[in-house]
């Protein structure tokens, strides 16, 4: 049977018969087409890559379940072939939603591997080039069980420190939903969280760092720091140690609105913090926690703040 753009859509729309729906997949299944599809054109290009990329990158995390163990699995046979669909729309474009595509070319089909972790949970990931990732909890990471010939590429979601093999032939390229991070092989930590700045701290060696909705590109070297808000890039000299300190265990605030310590603290012990007075979230903190238990941190928080803390199940409340 001819798999052509016609089949394609219509195995798209859901309409296939079994033999039609059998044909397509052992299609895909025998590796990347050489004949490129368009799928649909005009106006509806824009809704097919932002339902094609919800289906690849489950734009929304799943329910974080504290309880859940740590879960590295392969995508789905549906994803998959949301993948194959994507490829045949043309690599290289940027697609609203979730992650910022880079314009380089992706030659190879692949099954990306994914580690995907629940709050209160860490993780070191070794890739296939020896590249090794240190995950911060509620943090999610997809990349391919064998990198292309020309490049490594991963897509992050969430926090890693990263301490990239060296390899100046293969640049080894980190995407999240809104930046391109570009090394050949150095120590650097990466924050993506939804809703907040993307953060590159630098520990060693040199960084590219570019953001799809800012036209410059910043270079980092070591005990540097690049933020994309949103809107622009900024560089500033940071003390990149304190910056991945967390990967050995201490959490370090240095004057830091309670608002962000909230949030680093409901990831690391997977638990839901509420404040009594929303006015509290804006006073500042300046404090060390070494391998600390969430008890610990909140007596020695309350102390400094003159505040109150009670701890139900997985419930903290904050108040005066």
């Amino acid at each position: 049977m001819l798999v052509d753009h016609h089949l394609l859509e219509k195995y798209w729309a859901g309409l296939c018969n079994s033999e039609e729906r059998e044909a397509v997949e052992k299609w895909m299944l025998d590796g990347t087409p050489e004949e490129s599809y368009e799928l649909r054109s005009g106006d509806a290009e824009v809704t097919v890559k932002s339902e094609l990329w919800e289906r690849i990158s489950d734009a929304r995390l799943e329910e974080r379940n504290p309880n859940k163990i740590i879960r590295i699995s392969m995508w789905s046979k549906m994803s998959i072939i949301a993948a194959v669909l994507f490829l045949l729309i043309g690599a290289g474009v940027y697609i609203s939603g979730h992650f910022a595509i880079d314009k380089s070319p992706i030659n190879n089909l692949v099954a990306f591997q994914e580690v995907s972790l629940p709050y209160g949970k860490k993780a070191r990931v070794t890739l296939p080039d020896g590249t090794k990732v240190y995950l911060n909890a509620g943090s999610k990471l997809r990349y391919p069980p064998k990198f292309s010939k020309t490049e490594r590429r991963v897509l992050l979601d969430g926090e890693g420190f990263f301490e990239v093999t060296k390899d100046p032939k293969k640049p080894f390229f980190i995407q999240t939903r809104q930046t391109t991070t570009r090394v050949l092989g150095t120590r650097f930590n990466l924050q993506s969280w939804e809703g907040r700045p993307d953060i590159l701290n630098v520990e060693e060696g040199m960084v590219q760092f570019r953001a799809k909705r800012s036209n410059g590109t910043l270079i980092l070297n070591t005990n540097t720091q690049g933020v994309f808000d949103g809107h622009s890039l900024t560089k500033t000299i940071v003390n990149s140690r304190n910056r991945v300190a967390w990967t050995k265990g201490l959490l370090i605030f240095n004057d830091v609105k309670l608002g962000e310590v909230i949030l680093e603290l409901e990831r690391w012990y997977a638990v839901k913090i509420h404040l009594g007075d929303p006015e509290l979230a804006k006073n500042r903190l300046k404090v060390q926690f070494d391998n600390a238990s969430l008890t610990e941190v909140l007596r020695d928080i309350s102390f400094a703040m003159n505040i109150k803390y009670k701890i139900k199940d997985k419930e903290v409340m904050l108040s005066r």
